[in-house]
């Protein structure tokens, strides 16, 4: 699966998607098969805060001839919600990474714990157990403390469980350990990795990003994550108007960094479908050739098993 003297190949691909091992509904090889059967070439599993689910992701995505890239998504803290950071490629079998997502997952859980403790405090009884159960052994997130929420009628969406109680500063929020966006960046970095800035419409909701009259460029906080190590950007995003999608690559073409794209998706009925976003046609290669740069250990790999 190589490209050709015309240009790099173009794949149908989704860069951004999640598994049960953080906050999605189907398997890593559930996830696969979903691709390969959408007629996907090429596929991301990008959980948060954890690379649990990407040896089964990729041994399946080999089985089924899927090109595979390995990722992680970073959660930081960035004014009053979050920033994320995509990391593609990066030694996610090193024992030092796995020392840093311990710290993540086991903050994830503690807050999880207190979260449950405040609604049932307002009078929302909901089970620990149970949002263990939904969490399937994976990472306990925030929408599996939505799930119960809907699951017991207290709200009658994930979203609504977030505008009341689990949203920043509702009344059973609890703020976890983060890194800060520039020290996202600077992990995947460490680990060899390629750093994208994941739906940047998320981190400013507010800028005028889809007003042609309104110019994205310069754009601050973009500048302080080029200068700690950023590559990419999620131009193309399951979060954002589509609209917002070709003023964004052109912020990243004037930045230098790569485009990528991705659906986000988790496998709930309003996601955003497994492959719906148009990735650029160059996205995959390159993630590919950075990672090379970055000293990833996968680009080692041989043409049958690399994707590309």
């Amino acid at each position: 699966m190589s490209g050709n003297e015309a240009g790099p190949t173009p794949y149908r691909c989704d860069l951004h998607t999640h598994s049960t091992a953080s906050d999605g509904r189907l398997t890593p090889e559930e996830l696969v098969e979903q691709a390969a059967s959408l007629g996907l070439q090429a596929l991301a599993l990008t959980d948060h805060d954890t690379v649990a689910g990407l040896d089964a992701a990729w041994t399946a995505a080999r089985r089924r001839g899927l090109a595979f890239i390995p990722g992680l998504e970073l959660s930081t803290d960035w004014g009053s919600g979050e920033c994320h950071i995509l990391g593609y490629w990066l030694d996610y079998r090193a024992p030092a990474l796995s020392e840093w997502l311990k710290r993540f997952q086991e903050s994830r859980l503690e807050r999880g714990r207190k979260m449950v403790e405040r609604l049932q405090a307002l009078g929302l009884p909901v089970s620990w157990k149970r949002v263990q159960e939904l969490a399937q052994g994976g990472t306990v997130t925030r929408p599996h403390v939505a799930e119960a929420l809907l699951e017991k009628g207290y709200v009658a969406s994930r979203e609504e469980a977030f505008e009341r109680y689990l949203g920043t500063g509702r009344p059973a929020y609890v703020p976890r350990y983060k890194l800060l966006p520039e020290e996202a960046v600077q992990l995947v970095r460490r680990f060899h990795g390629v750093p994208v800035l994941a739906h940047p419409v998320s981190v400013e909701p507010e800028r005028a990003w889809t007003d042609d009259s309104f110019p994205l460029y310069p754009w601050p906080f973009l500048e302080r994550l080029l200068k700690a190590g950023l590559l990419g950007l999620e131009a193309y995003s399951g979060m954002g108007p589509p609209e917002a999608g070709p003023r964004l690559a052109d912020l990243a073409e004037r930045y230098g960094l790569i485009v990528t794209g991705g659906s986000d998706f988790h496998g709930f009925p309003e996601d955003v479908g497994l492959g719906s976003i148009p990735v650029p046609p160059t996205a995959v290669r390159d993630l590919w050739n950075l990672a090379r740069i970055c000293g990833s250990p996968w680009t080692s790999e041989t043409p049958e098993t690399a994707p590309i």
